[in-house]
């Protein structure tokens, strides 16, 4: 299991979702709740988005052990339309109260030709790639977005007003795999937990300290406000995933979202998914002609300088996957051994994994 570089040990798919499996399961949460758990972060390691991968089992841990997550509650639908749904988690498990949101999109939108479902006091989900994915696979565009602790300012600004805020989309391509976009509106607090598990600056316009100035220490970055990606683009993009995923439901968005830290206190967080079945306008067949189309021109304008090729969302998470299935998911040996001193911290018997 361990690797040839001294630094980094390597968990294969299988081994990773043991691991997580293990974890969860110390904490009783039963099989279905703790297996998309696992899923959602073995799907992130395995692409390569290491920051909501396998070591974030961490996370669940510890809000499980504090109460803020609540394994075993049931969701409640407490809206439903023809092509619409408005659920209450019920601050249960994310991952599974999501991938039950997808599928009833998907079903609604089978049934009518759009699906959308808001689902609030979901908790965390993960990276939300895991979700459009599964619309995708059903042949149809899925767009999804959750919100979250306002600690991303506002641009201009040097306070949080809204949370990193993800959006991603999908579209069903010829080849099986689908064009795929997910991406935080916010620099991820996560990223910046990873790098000084790691020990490694971060980059220039990625947070503000507690006095409100630019860092790239990543200590004072978590201490601090964290910056929307792309400015402006960034800000209003954020805007629109709050509305989404907790001003829909008339749920907490903005600096109503509760602060993830204080988890003696429910986190209030949103997530929101639509699906749109393209049977219902141009045909499914002839839209995966067009995402063809579209990634096929893409890939075939010619580089600029400093780039080998122009590639389309989901190309380089698609090659990491085959990379990874093939060679094992590398992680830091310091994050590992930090991620196991959290674990153990929630009294769980970490001895199995130690040594790795």
């Amino acid at each position: 299991m361990g690797s040839d570089r001294v630094d980094e040990i390597s968990l294969s798919a299988d081994e990773g979702a043991r691991f997580c499996l293990d974890m969860l399961g110390q904490l009783s949460v039963p099989d279905e709740e703790a297996r998309a758990c696992a899923d959602s972060l073995v799907d992130a390691s395995l692409r390569g988005v290491d920051s909501h991968g396998v070591t974030m089992v961490a996370i669940y841990a510890e809000r499980i052990r504090s109460g803020q997550i609540r394994p075993g509650r049931k969701w409640i639908v407490r809206r439903e339309g023809s092509g619409s749904a408005l659920c209450d988690g019920q601050h249960g498990v994310g991952p599974h109260h999501a991938s039950a949101a997808v599928d009833l999109a998907v079903a609604k939108a089978r049934k009518h030709g759009l699906g959308g479902v808001s689902l609030f006091d979901g908790n965390y989900v993960g990276a939300l790639s895991f979700y459009v994915t599964r619309v995708a696979e059903a042949g149809m565009l899925g767009l999804c977005t959750a919100n979250s602790t306002p600690r991303v300012a506002p641009f201009g600004g040097r306070e949080g007003l809204h949370g990193t805020n993800p959006i991603a989309y999908a579209a069903p391509r010829s080849d099986g795999q689908p064009l795929l976009f997910d991406a935080a509106t916010g620099h991820a607090a996560a990223r910046i937990g990873q790098a000084l598990d790691e020990g490694r600056s971060i980059p220039e316009g990625t947070a503000l300290d507690q006095e409100g100035e630019p860092t790239t220490d990543a200590a004072a970055a978590l201490e601090g406000t964290l910056l929307p990606v792309g400015g402006v683009i960034g800000y209003g993009m954020g805007l629109l995933a709050d509305l989404l995923s907790g001003g829909l439901a008339g749920g907490p968005c903005g600096a109503d979202v509760p602060p993830v830290s204080e988890t003696s206190l429910p986190y209030g967080c949103g997530f929101f998914v639509l699906a749109i079945d393209p049977e219902r306008f141009g045909g499914v067949d002839i839209f995966r002609e067009r995402t063809d189309f579209l990634s096929d021109s893409a890939r075939n304008i010619s580089p600029a300088r400093g780039f080998k090729e122009v590639r389309v969302p989901g190309d380089g998470a698609a090659r990491k996957r085959v990379e990874r299935l093939r060679g094992g998911i590398p992680i830091r040996r310091n994050r590992w051994q930090a991620t196991l001193e959290r674990l153990a911290g929630c009294g769980l018997d970490v001895a199995a994994w130690e040594g790795k």
